[in-house]
């Protein structure tokens, strides 16, 4: 269950960080309050996104690395990424046209945040 936890917590933060990063000029709105407002929803979505992808992506990589272990691990992860990936963005596409919720690029928004989080995951 740590691994879970841990990995979904990294995961969240990471996305959420490039997620504001992607999606920044949208919150260069005059008033202030709207702009926490639209900020707040980006991150609320990335939380929904990855709640739903994060947990499979770890369970199938983990059974993957135990009952397939002459595969290699860098053959087992960006297979499950691309998934992840295809998913996140299908959720992103379907809230692309809600204002508070509207994303410019829902497949740039998953991959770059997904690049993200896999780096920062091979890197720790």
């Amino acid at each position: 269950m740590e691994m879970f936890g841990i990995s979904l917590a990294l995961t969240i933060a990471v996305e959420s960080a490039a997620a504001i990063l992607l999606e920044r000029k949208r919150f260069h709105v005059p008033a202030q309050g709207e702009q926490r407002k639209n900020m707040r929803n980006i991150i609320l979505l990335v939380i929904l996104v990855n709640v739903l992808t994060n947990p499979p992506a770890v369970l199938l990589c983990w059974l993957g690395r135990m009952y397939l272990p002459d595969v290699p691990r860098m053959f087992i992860q960006p297979v499950v990424e691309i998934a992840v990936v295809a998913v996140e963005a299908c959720i992103y596409r379907s809230f692309a046209g809600k204002p508070l919720w509207r994303t410019d690029s829902p497949v740039r928004l998953a991959v770059a945040a997904n690049v993200c989080s896999w780096l920062v995951g091979v890197i720790f």
